[in-house]
This record gives structure tokens, sequence and C-alpha cells, in this order.
């Protein structure tokens, strides 16, 4: 990365330096009264100046937990925390120059005690989610800064995270750096590509890679998804044969989760992948709740007597695409029990409650996605 300099005022500069329209805040008690679960997560993971924490791994903050926040935030309505979450990640994660440079993964507390980056590679998925919310912001709230931020922030994604994958066509690499592999071999993560999303910047960004990249994806998917379930990474090559990740013990576990999640709210995107991946609603069925890990070579769940209560609510728009209707009650009343614990103080995690945002609040209708990818959140025109 180049050394910081001092930023020139780009689009970005101007959309953060800017006052927020009165008529397009949300009170706080509105928020809380129209997605109660948003404001109790926002309460407890958001700073006041928009940093999102993860307190459980000694306080630090990612650009994944900020986009995620940014998702969420528009899907409530709450403008002036979204308007604070991109301020604080466009000031710490990318030089006070997000639009003109890509957000660093990882901020936390240096060696020295002070607070700064401490990975500057970027995360694609999170950089995804930054540029569809952004755009996505721009139509709901009619704000053209932002959409013009979202479009600046796609063509740093394709330049620095897209590759020309040879016969396996583009694909879009987790970050920057350290995922090309010798001999012409991709390092990919199937949980940064949701289908819903690949639709809507097909159609925004149209001489852009994404509609090649999730043919490219749904053309390895059998292979991918060989067991029927879904691994934390694998390898593709030039060639176009896709192989286990080897450098890692082979699982389908935190990362993976978010592949059922995304393909349960994309509808017909994502229908192929639904059908491969049918077998994990019966590990879920037998198991009653979804594991911590699988073997994705073999489709079996690897034994564990714990499993996190945030897959119960990502695997929520997953199991109601399939008509589980049984095995959804199920998690919905662990979600419920969890809740409970948690008003009463027991300790909750913010990937685990990111992870029941998006599923719980898709299944009671806080926002859905229409067949070209747009967001419909419940507040909406």
């Amino acid at each position: 990365m180049p050394a910081a300099r001092k930023p020139k005022r780009s689009i970005a500069a101007a959309l953060l330096a800017g006052a927020v329209g009165a008529a397009s805040i949300v009170a706080a008690d509105d928020v809380a009264a129209t997605w109660p679960q948003w404001e109790r997560f926002a309460s407890r993971f958001i700073q006041a100046d928009g940093r999102v924490i993860d307190l459980t791994f000694d306080g630090k903050s990612t650009s994944e937990g900020q986009s995620y926040a940014l998702f969420f935030a528009l899907a409530a309505n709450d403008r002036a925390r979204f308007d604070t979450l991109l301020e604080w990640t466009s000031n710490n994660l990318a030089d006070r120059q997000l639009g003109k440079q890509l957000p660093g993964w990882l901020w936390g507390r240096q060696d020295d005690g002070s607070w700064a980056i401490k990975d500057r590679n970027a995360a694609a998925d999170a950089d995804l989610w930054i540029a569809y919310t952004l755009l996505e912001a721009g139509r709901l709230w009619q704000t053209p800064r932002y959409e013009a931020l979202g479009h600046e922030l796609l063509t740093l994604i394709r330049d620095r995270e897209v590759a020309d994958a040879g016969a396996a066509g583009p694909v879009l690499l987790p970050g920057p750096v350290g995922f090309t592999l010798p001999n012409e071999r991709f390092r990919i993560n199937p949980s940064y590509l949701p289908g819903f999303m690949f639709s809507y910047l097909a159609a925004a960004d149209p001489k852009g890679p994404w509609a090649e990249i999730w043919q490219s994806y749904m053309r390895a998917a059998p292979a991918i998804y060989s067991a029927g379930v879904a691994p934390d990474l694998y390898v593709v090559s030039s060639r176009g044969v896709v192989a286990p990740d080897t450098e890692r013990m082979p699982a389908g576990s935190y990362d993976a989760i978010r592949v059922y999640l995304w393909a349960g709210m994309s509808g017909e995107q994502s229908r192929d992948l639904i059908r491969l991946l049918t077998p994990f609603a019966k590990i879920i069925g037998k198991l009653g709740t979804p594991p911590e890990k699988v073997d994705p070579a073999t489709g079996v769940a690897i034994a564990a007597n714990y499993s996190p209560i945030g897959f119960a609510g990502a695997v929520l728009p997953f199991l109601a695409a399939l008509h589980e209707d049984a095995l959804i009650q199920a998690q919905v009343s662990r979600l419920t029990t969890d809740a409970g614990r948690a008003k009463l103080g027991a300790a909750t995690h913010y990937y685990d409650q990111a992870l029941i945002l998006f599923g719980q609040g898709w299944l009671d209708e806080q926002y859905r996605f229409d067949k070209e990818g747009r967001l419909q959140p419940k507040w909406g025109p």
C-alpha cells in the first residue's frame, strides 16, 4: 500500500462532510419500534463514533463488521447511524479516502497500545457489501452521492479483487493479496458470493465482470458442493479444476454458514445452489441444530458439543426455501431462549448477532430482495 497522503476532496470526502437531510433521519425511538433487534445490536456493538466492535476478540473492528452494520442501518432506515458508520469506515480503514482506496480489513490495538489499522489487505466481501449498500442507499434515500461512492468502490474491486482464472473464468478473490497461488491456482471463499448481490451488480454495472463471475461460480458449483455441504474455502485452477484448500484442514464452518444464508435469501438466482445444498438441511434435522463444522469432502458433521447460536439464525432463509417449517420453528425456539438469556445478562457475540439479524430479520420481513437483487426494506417505497 502506498504511504498515506493528504486526501483530495473526492466524492467520498464531499459525502462524508455533507449534512444529513433532516427529512430522512429517523429518530432512535422510531427505529427501535420498527426493528428492535437492530437497535439492541447497535446499542451493544456500535460506538457513538460509528465503530463496530467485536467484543469477543480484543475489541477489534473489521471491514466486514462495518459493512454489515451499514446494510442493517439502511434496512432499518437509520440514516443518522448510517452516516456515522460510513464516516468511521472511511476515516479509519481507508485513510479518509473511501472510494479512492479499499478499506483495510482489520483495525485494533497495536503493540504500543495505540489503535490503528493492523492489516491493510482488503476483504472483498466487505468491499462488495459496502458498495452494494451505498448504491441502494442512493436509490432508497434518493442521494446520488452515495451511489457515486458505490460506483467508485466497484471500480476498485474490479481492478484489485477480480482475477482471470483462464478456463475457470473470472473469479472474485477474497482480497487483493494472498489468494493467487502457484501454478495458476486461486483460493476462493464461496461465502463472498451472494446470489442477489451479483444479480444486482450485473445490472448496476453492466460493463463489469459480475455476471461472468456468477456464471463461472455456478459452473463450478457441482464440484464445490459435491458432498452437499459448503466449504469455507476451495481452490480452482486456470484449467477449471476445483480442489479442496489443502493448506488448511478442510472444514465448512464459520465462513461457510453464510453460503446457506445468502442462498436462502436470493430466490430464483440461487435455486440450483439450494438444490445442491439440500443435504445440509438433513444434517440439521438429524442433529436438531446446524453443526459447528462439517467435512466438505464427506458431508459428515464433525463431532462437537457446541452449535453457535448465530448458525440457528443464519439457516432460517435456507430452511424457508426448502419449506422445512418444523426445523425453522426449532431454530426460532433456540433464538428466543437465547434472547431471553441475553436480557438477563448473558454475553452475546458480534458474529452470532450479525448472522441472527440477517436471518431472522429476513424471516420477519424486515427486508427482502426482489428478483433483480434490489433491497426491499419494510419501511421502503
